[in-house]
């Protein structure tokens, strides 16, 4: 398929949602991510990294199109340094290196609360004197997605380093989604989180929104960016994965790029979210935030991944099922994998995206769309040889 020359190179673990969000605002699109799926190749040339040699590969990618701005999407947060080797010679639409490396220590985030009279989760360098009943969390320095987040217990080895370990809260998980630009952001939307993906308790299984958000909530989640905002000068969209219990949100990790929660708000919405976050960027400017509906809602959208139940190879799945361009029918799937790519056990094969009018039902739709597709998977997938 043809494409005309890139306005965008995007670049991460995934980049078909990303990707998405670019054509909306009317950008063409190059990416790289560690699978090419069939409707990420619909909108633009995409290479597959091997994520073995993620970093020379990105690094050969960028290098193909001098110049060209960018932006990452999920695992660059813990490549630092290869965001500002990237960056040297274009425009960065998201968190430097600088940036990252502040945002994404737990300790100076749990200070920067302490500071601010924000109620947090307490974090410790070392699992010495932590009850071993399952009420600490041991997180990766370098984490993504809630995988190899575990709870501390008795029979649980703890690595002496690499890991932080953070009081764990009950209540319901939720993402708030920011745009910031200087020492200021604006709160766009919320989202329901799921967790859970095979072999990862923690692990990131699909979004839920636009959540309505009442007065109270809306006050302290923006209070949440603002305080960021003034201590990171986090640029462009970012998001906080927080706990909800009892009407206080206790913030859990940041996210500072492009968010698996943001393609919800936008199919559910219709407001293309790139252009802002391009303009927070480059400008430096923010959007007033009555654009952001956050207490209305039509329609709710929910997102949720498909995992291997067992090792398979992808079958044949028709063109027309995922959506091809132009197309009026809304897509019940995405990250379409070609056929005959192999998946172990426990891998993600594709998302599901379910509609509808309330949260309960769009959930009950999302989680039969899981369900049929992991069927089907089973049934039309070739047993893989060997």
């Amino acid at each position: 398929m043809s494409h005309g020359p890139p306005d965008v190179l995007i670049m991460g673990a995934t980049g078909r949602a990303a990707a998405r969000a670019a054509s909306r605002a009317g950008l063409s699109v190059a990416c790289a991510d560690y699978f090419a799926d069939l409707d990420l190749l619909e909108l633009g040339p995409a290479a597959r990294i091997d994520p073995g040699q993620a970093e020379s590969q990105f690094t050969a990618f960028a290098l193909t199109h001098p110049r060209l701005p960018w932006l990452y999407t999920g695992g660059f947060e813990n490549r630092r340094a290869l965001v500002d080797l990237i960056s040297r010679d274009r425009p960065l639409w998201g968190a430097s290196g600088g940036v990252l490396e502040r945002v994404r220590d737990p300790f100076q985030v749990a200070r920067v609360f302490e500071r601010a009279g924000i109620a947090h989760p307490r974090v410790r360098p070392s699992p010495e004197g932590l009850p071993r009943d399952g009420s600490w969390l041991m997180k990766p320095l370098a984490s993504g997605g809630g995988r190899d987040v575990a709870p501390l217990v008795d029979e649980q080895d703890s690595p002496s380093e690499g890991f932080s370990y953070q009081e764990r809260i009950a209540g319901r998980l939720i993402s708030a989604l920011y745009l910031g630009a200087g020492d200021r952001a604006v709160l766009v939307a919320a989202s329901r989180q799921w967790e859970g993906a095979p072999g990862a308790p923690f692990g990131y299984r699909g979004s839920l929104g636009p959540l309505a958000i009442g007065p109270r909530l809306a006050v302290r989640l923006t209070s949440i960016g603002q305080v960021l905002a003034r201590s990171f000068a986090i640029p462009g969209w970012f998001g906080v994965d927080f706990m909800l219990a009892q009407g206080v949100p206790w913030p859990l990790e940041i996210n500072p790029r492009y968010t698996a929660s943001i393609e919800v708000h936008e199919l559910a919405t219709g407001v293309a979210l790139l252009p802002h976050h391009r303009r927070a960027c480059e400008a430096g400017t923010l959007p007033e935030p009555c654009v952001f509906p956050i207490t209305e809602r039509k329609i709710v959208v929910a997102k949720r991944i498909v995992y291997a139940s067992r090792r398979l190879v992808a079958p044949v799945i028709d063109r027309a099922e995922y959506q091809p361009l132009g197309s009026n029918r809304p897509a019940t799937i995405a990250d379409v994998p070609a056929a005959g790519t192999v998946f172990q056990s426990g891998e993600p094969v594709l998302t599901v995206l379910a509609r509808a009018r309330t949260a309960r039902e769009c959930k009950a739709r999302a989680i039969d769309l899981e369900r049929l597709w992991t069927e089907r998977l089973e049934t039309d997938a070739p047993r893989p040889s060997g």
